[in-house]
């Protein structure tokens, strides 16, 4: 995301703690602030610039885009929330305008706002004559007062095509979470960004003033300046204890305006306390567990070091190569170092340097450098401490976030920032590679947390001296808060666990003093528990789709992990001694009749494990409960460092009813310790020891302080499948390519093991109660993401029209936890790729007879710009690495305004080479891309292809329409046909490679002055009753509501006499194909359904995205106009119609709150 300050502490403290202040006519506004150990600093806007309400700070710095819900077109809503108490410096102001980013070419902007969940304004945006990458500010056509008892969200929707991204544009700082960073897909389901806050504002109806002569800031009454200030900031230093409210006026000669105050309180020096430091979460299973280091106390020394010597880094490119390296501290982690000076910076190298200076800064800023003598820099010895005396001691500043470390020049291939051996302190040190400035404590450097490159902290420290006599603090102990809420005090220790359910929790940690005071809440750390594996997700069983027809069945135990392990990651390495003499013995794991009843229907394929160094002899062991050895495997190949598995020659199937153990034999060298073991806690069965292999001991019996497990777990599968048995072979995390050493742990004595064991001490685990399993209470089927329906049954049928379906299934437990989905199960009924309809079906209908008339295929509109009577060209593009992209035709609504309403139902492109990788067919609305259809490159002819539609795509008004298709392919091959010109340039040559840049073809090259051989076919919206005759194709088929009425028309005319109510559509059939249907012409209104409303039904029909948008989420019946069931849809908001023909239907949604039913004409 670019450049970042240490830790961002300062910004994100100051975002997080402002205030909102509305100031009078004339007075300065939007004043925020922040109060840090005494110092108060503040911001705030002239009366002259405009008054709003934002979260952000004006300047775009990245995006997001929306996503397609169902296949709809792409949509994103992003908004600025505030709250009740945001509210009050704004109660009774009208917000007359709303402001947003218009950084790309989108389809759609809406504006709105929300009172608490409900939209009360809602103002589509005509976006003819904006600018983009620009804010732009729309005037509200009913501007909106504030209200403070309400939580009020400023929100700009955007509908946009799936080949644009930077839609919601975000400033660069750390976002205000939940109120300057949400954003939605449906308006309703917000998230947070996090990373930035987005730009999206609103404008306060006040009457601007002149820039006033400068301003004064008041505590209370107070007046704190002393000379008129003409900057809009100001930073107070030593301000008295306690809660004030500051503000700030604008001067105008004698007059001043104040702001809105602003509530702070301040804490002086001597009341601050170091707040405790790296906090980090380990989630085991259900537990989380928060580790942390105890504060920062007043030190001679000043560092995140621990002193021992570890690996390097240095700059890695440029003529001259150099690094920046920093230690760094918020001001909150150095509350006990007030009135303290920094005497002195301490620096170990790796290697030589060519020149070197030592940096402190505060809030990034460089405040003191100085450069270090030639003579100095070539006496310095690597792997050992320099200590270089500042020239002017720096005196700490309690309230800035300090950075002190060193530049240095070296030469390449060197890498001098040397590291101590880890793990690193989070977000404590930084490197830059940046170039200094000749100006150099002008330069800014960009900085980078080594954290995750080097696990490691700076061999750098500073040398610390009191200037005064200092009270050191004493802590008493630590509040942990979860989610802001206190859930434990009186901790003494450093560590604290929990059990959860599973979610995303954030934790801080507040210090507690014996003089009673207490620190701030600590840096945040986030625990992630997921569900346990117990609650197993279902896996497909059955699958069967044919003819629409969908059958699905599921079993909830198939998907069990395909290994038995108590371990997790391992840890520690372990061995035992034997005076002298190798040591040979059996490692293992145990697993009870209980925990193996779930895998009936399993085998045991092999072992999995994990050896921290080399053993002589390794094998594998599988041992029943009565102590018989079911299968064993000496390893052809032994690996260290790294799971690996050896597999059985055969499988076993698991005992029904019985207990195992499963383990491997190890022959290692007295002392060596070459068995893995994870961090614990440990699980019964997990530590199992054996001499011979089928008499077992619990390690923990005999070292009561043993709390790990040994990694080394069973391989299963169902049985008879014949896909192998797999397992996550993981390593330890690697630091600069080398792997992090695993910690030792004490072994007892081999002859320990030989006694335990002699006299019989728990030769055989006692079966430990069985565990309470979770219990399955329903599933839910999920189709294209959306619930389709919950049912106590593990099957699902369903009878499905064209178009693309993906399903999956989730298990909903009694407790109420639902499991993962299961894998995606994809249908794709796809219409049969027709020819074009009889175009223009219309009908009269006189005395209940019907007359219908039609035109051939061959008269229906196209769209098309090529030149059908000349030749053929041939054209390819080149890359480097392989040739894509869009070849398009566009009309704009100039060209359209007598195309509006119909429909495109085929499109038409010529190829001249069918050598492709991928294809597919592309409708864009303004250069959005709104519809795209692979085609199958197999059916593909040399010359004109003819591809129907699955969803047809309707000519809006106002809007460029773009056709055409996409390809892919190797260079070489020249697929496009075009024809011999002269190109309608702009018009019929368009092409994208990236969905956003467009060119021409001739503009590529001035000479390929031609059009391509693209159509799209159009068919006409549905209408009552208009006549036109024309001349007849081969024969046609008459159809109601789908229902062949008569067949072999002979005309391009039919009378139906006593024609019933219904939807009446015509076919053609050319050379014995028939091809799709023509529009429809409907007659009469539904029968059969009661309570059919219009007009003031809440439930509405969008004809544009063919779906039914219901006020509520409920149950929706669709009836065709005959009164019969066609589909039912449950737990939707909207009942997507594209699938079903044209024709009548009437639409019935049973809600929470009542039943509404429309009738849809399509």
């Amino acid at each position: 995301m670019g450049n970042i300050t240490f830790k961002m502490f300062f910004l994100l403290t100051a975002l997080l703690g402002y205030n909102f202040a509305m100031a009078q006519t004339g007075a300065p506004h939007t004043l925020r602030g922040e109060s840090q150990v005494a110092s108060v600093s503040l911001n705030w806007k002239s009366p002259a610039e405009a008054k709003t309400m934002q979260w952000h700070n004006d300047t775009p710095y990245n995006g997001v885009s929306g996503v397609s819900l169902n296949g709809e077109i792409p949509v994103l809503y992003i908004a600025n929330r505030f709250d009740k108490n945001d509210l009050k410096e704004y109660k009774g102001s009208v917000i007359d305008a709303i402001s947003f980013c218009n950084y790309s070419a989108v389809l759609e902007v809406s504006l709105l706002l929300y009172e608490n969940d409900k939209v009360v304004r809602e103002q589509k945006v005509n976006l003819e004559n904006l600018e983009l990458k620009k804010m732009q500010t729309i005037k509200l056509d009913e501007p909106y007062t504030v209200r403070d008892d309400v939580e009020l969200t400023v929100a700009a929707k955007f509908v946009h095509g799936t080949n644009i991204t930077f839609v919601g544009i975000m400033d660069r700082v750390p976002g205000v979470t939940g109120k300057g960073d949400l954003y939605s897909y449906d308006g309703k389901n917000w998230k947070n960004v996090v990373k930035g806050n987005f730009l999206v504002s609103a404008h306060i109806d006040i009457p601007t003033a002149g820039e006033p002569d400068g301003y004064n800031v008041y505590r209370g009454d107070t007046k704190v300046n002393t000379a008129l200030l003409t900057e809009k900031a100001a930073l107070l230093k030593d301000e008295p204890k306690g809660t004030y409210d500051y503000c700030v006026s604008a001067v105008y000669g004698e007059k001043e305006e104040k702001s809105f105050p602003l509530s702070l309180t301040n804490t002086p020096v001597e009341d601050a306390r170091p707040i405790a430091v790296d906090v980090r979460t380990v989630v085991n299973g259900l537990n989380a567990t928060l580790n942390w280091k105890s504060p920062i106390l007043a030190d001679k020394t000043l560092t995140w070091s621990n002193g021992e010597k570890g690996k390097a880094m240095g700059g890695t490119s440029g003529t001259v190569r150099k690094i920046w390296a920093v230690n760094a501290f918020s001001s909150d982690e150095l509350a006990s170092y007030a009135d303290h000076k920094i005497t002195a910076i301490n620096v170990m190298l790796n290697s030589a340097v060519t020149e070197m200076r030592l940096v402190i800064l505060e809030n990034s800023k460089i405040v003191y450098s100085q450069q270090v003598p030639a003579e100095e820099i070539a006496a310095l010895e690597v792997h050992k401490w320099a200590k270089i005396a500042l020239t002017t001691p720096y005196v700490i500043d309690p309230s800035a976030e300090l950075s002190y470390g060193y530049y240095v020049v070296h030469a390449a291939d060197l890498f001098p920032g040397l590291l101590d051996s880890g793990p690193a302190i989070s977000g404590a040190c930084f490197i830059s590679t940046s170039t200094a400035k000749p100006d150099f404590d002008t330069t800014v450097p960009s900085w980078t947390n080594i954290e995750a490159a080097a696990n490691a902290n700076w061999m750098l420290s500073a040398d610390v001296e009191a200037q005064s006599e200092i009270k050191t603090p004493v802590v008493k102990g630590y509040t942990v808060y979860r989610d802001g809420v206190e859930v434990k005090s009186g901790i003494t220790g450093l560590t604290y666990t929990e059990e959860l359910a599973p979610g995303t929790y954030t934790y801080t940690i507040v210090a507690n003093y014996v003089d009673g005071l207490s620190s701030k809440a600590s840096a945040s750390a986030t625990a992630i528990v997921e569900l346990p594996a117990e609650y197993v997700r279902p896996t497909f069983t059955e699958t069967d789709f044919d003819k629409g027809k969908l059958s699905l069945k599921w079993d909830v135990y198939t998907d069990l992990p395909m290994e038995l392990k108590h371990y997790g990651e391992p840890k520690y390495k372990w061995g035992m001694t034997n005076d002298g003499k190798d040591v040979d013995l059996y490692v293992g794991a145990q697993f009870t009749k209980e925990e193996l009843a779930l895998y009936a229907d399993y085998e045991i394929t092999g072992v999995n494990l994990y050896l921290t160094d080399d053993v002589k002899e390794l094998k594998v062991v599988l041992c029943s409960a009565d102590k018989k050895i079911l299968a064993s495997k000496t390893a052809a190949s032994i690996k260290t460092g790294e799971m690996f598995s050896v597999a059985f020659d055969e499988p076993v199937a698991v005992p029904v009813g019985s207990s195992i153990y499963v383990g491997y034999f190890a022959l290692f060298a007295d002392g060596k310790e070459p068995i893995a073991a994870d961090a614990g806690p440990r699980v019964t069965g997990g530590d199992m020891l054996s001499l011979d292999g089928t008499t077992w001991v619990a390690y923990s019996r005999i070292d009561a302080e043993f709390n790990s497990n040994f990694v080394v777990g069973a391989q299963v599968r169902l049985k008879g499948s014949q896909k192998a048995a797999t397992t996550t072979l993981r390593k330890t995390t690697p630091v600069n390519n080398q792997m992090v050493p695993l910690e030792s742990m004490s072994g007892r004595s081999f002859s320990d093991l030989k006694s335990a064991t002699a006299f019989g001490v728990n030769g055989v685990v006692a079966t430990r109660a069985a565990d309470s399993k979770p219990a399955v209470k329903n599933f839910r089927v999920y189709c294209n993401g959306s619930l389709a329906t919950e049912t106590e049954n593990p099957e699902y049928t369903a009878t499905l029209n064209y178009g693309n379906y993906e399903y999956a299934v989730s298990a909903v437990y009694t407790n109420g936890w639902e499991s993962a989905l299961s894998d995606t199960y994809t249908v794709e009924y796809k219409q049969p790729n027709l020819a074009p309809a009889p175009y223009g079906l219309s009908g009269t209908l006189e005395n209940k007879n019907l007359t219908l008339t039609w035109q051939s295929p061959e008269a229906a509109n196209e769209m098309n710009y090529q030149d059908k009577t000349s030749g053929s060209k041939a054209v390819g593009l080149t890359r480097s690495s392989g040739v894509y992209g869009y070849f398009v035709i566009a009309y704009d609504a100039d060209d359209l305004a007598d195309q509006v309403g119909k429909y495109i139902t085929h499109i038409k492109y010529s190829l001249s080479d069918v050598y492709l990788q991928t294809s597919a067919i592309a409708v864009f609305y303004d250069r959005n891309l709104v519809y795209e259809q692979e085609v199958d490159v197999k059916t593909l002819v040399a010359g004109e292809n003819v591809v129907r539609l699955d969803k047809p795509v309707v000519i809006p008004a106002g809007h460029e329409v773009c056709v055409g298709y996409y390809v892919s392919h190797i260079n070489g091959v020249k697929p496009n046909m075009t024809d011999e010109g002269p190109a309608v340039d702009g018009k019929g040559n368009l092409i994208t490679t990236d969905g956003t840049t467009w060119r021409t073809l001739k503009s590529m090259n001035k000479d390929l002055d031609y059009n391509w051989r693209i159509s799209a076919v159009l068919q006409d919206a549905d209408k009552q009753a208009v006549t036109r005759a024309e001349e007849p194709a081969t024969t046609y088929n008459l159809y109601i509501d789908g229902t062949l009425l008569k067949e072999g028309i002979q005309a391009t005319n039919y009378t139906v006499e006593s024609a019933a109510d219904g939807s009446y559509t015509v076919t053609a059939v050319v050379g014995g194909v028939e091809t799709a249907a023509s529009n429809a012409v409907i007659v009469g209104v539904p029968t059969g359904i009661d309570k059919v409303e219009d007009g003031n039904a809440k439930a509405y029909y969008d004809s544009q995205l063919q779906k039914v948008v219901l006020p509520e989420v409920g149950t929706a019946y669709i009836y065709s106009v005959s009164g019969t069931l066609i589909k039912q849809v449950m737990n939707v908001e909207f009942v997507d119609m594209s699938d079903l023909p044209a024709g009548v239907y009437v639409v019935r949604g049973v809600l929470t709150s009542g039943e509404q039913m429309i009738k849809v004409l399509k």
